[in-house]
């Protein structure tokens, strides 16, 4: 019996050797790059595992201009957005969401092609995201010839990623927005933006991260060379568990959907009118 048991036990150890050599081997994604999906207006190169469901609550109070009348915007008027997103195969999610300012619906989605490795075989995480919007206001508020592509908004954005340290990851990106009706009065129809996003780890589970977007004046109309194109500037602070993150950062844009970010927000670049927000995403495995 001890004859027959030895060669057996020397089979199973030598077998699980070389499986956790093969273990060893394989270069796997780099762990937790960033907290969430999202980080304050950007997507992130983040994507949960399949089967997940992501609920999403993103929040703008009014401007700080009032001052302690409306407690620095946070009693003034806010803009919401909703959003569920699912994961429907590894590292590809499609997600719906209602914005309450225009009551903007917008179907989106999202994949990531290339995961930053460990050993650094994949030195970046690459990703696409899209989304179309589809206007909710009374039609009079699209043009007198109403049809309904005039409700419709499209935002393109293609991100890169990379986790530098344990505790820095940084995000660049390009996008393309466009709206098929616009006053152009005041506003544009395309446009292309340059976007930078970071996060520094300062605990566990808590990180200091910032948001800039610059929209460009590449497709800018001829009769808009007097618009600034300001840059939407955020800074805030994150809270990251397995399956929460809570963001609250001061930022310029009380826009919400990256086209409307791009396109929509000219107000002045002054300090009394940036506003106070949030970002709270929660993940459910099915």
């Amino acid at each position: 019996m001890k004859k027959l048991l030895l060669p057996f036990i020397a089979l199973v150890l030598a077998n699980a050797v070389v499986f956790a050599q093969e273990e060893a081997a394989v270069d796997k994604p780099v762990v937790e790059p960033f907290g969430s999906g999202y980080l304050i207006d950007n997507q992130t190169t983040l994507v949960p595992y399949p089967k997940t469901l992501e609920f999403v609550i993103q929040h703008k109070f009014g401007t700080l201009e009032n001052g302690r009348e409306d407690v620095w915007g946070i009693y003034n008027s806010a803009n919401v957005r909703l959003a569920l997103n699912f994961v429907v195969l590894k590292n590809v999610q499609v997600g719906y969401g209602l914005t309450k300012e225009g009551m903007v619906h917008d179907f989106s989605a999202k994949w990531t092609f290339l995961e930053q490795t460990r050993k650094n075989s994949v030195p970046l995480s690459v990703s696409f995201y899209g989304n179309i919007g589809i206007g909710g206001l009374e039609k009079e508020s699209y043009g007198l010839e109403y049809e309904f592509m005039n409700r419709l908004s499209m935002f393109g954005q293609l991100n890169a990623s990379r986790k530098f340290t344990d505790r820095i990851t940084l995000q660049a990106g390009a996008s393309f927005s466009h709206f098929n009706q616009t006053d152009t009065s005041k506003y544009d129809y395309d446009r292309i933006g340059l976007h930078l996003i970071g996060r520094f780890k300062v605990t566990e589970q808590g990180s200091v991260i910032f948001n800039y977007d610059q929209p460009l004046k590449a497709l800018q109309l001829s009769n808009h060379e007097d618009v600034k194109l300001h840059p939407n500037v955020a800074l805030g602070y994150e809270i990251a568990t397995v399956s929460h993150a809570f963001q609250f950062y001061l930022g310029y844009s009380k826009q919400l959907l990256p086209q409307y970010v791009m396109i929509r927000e000219t107000k002045d670049f002054d300090f009394n009118q940036f506003n106070f927000g949030f970002v709270i995403t929660r993940l459910t495995g099915y």
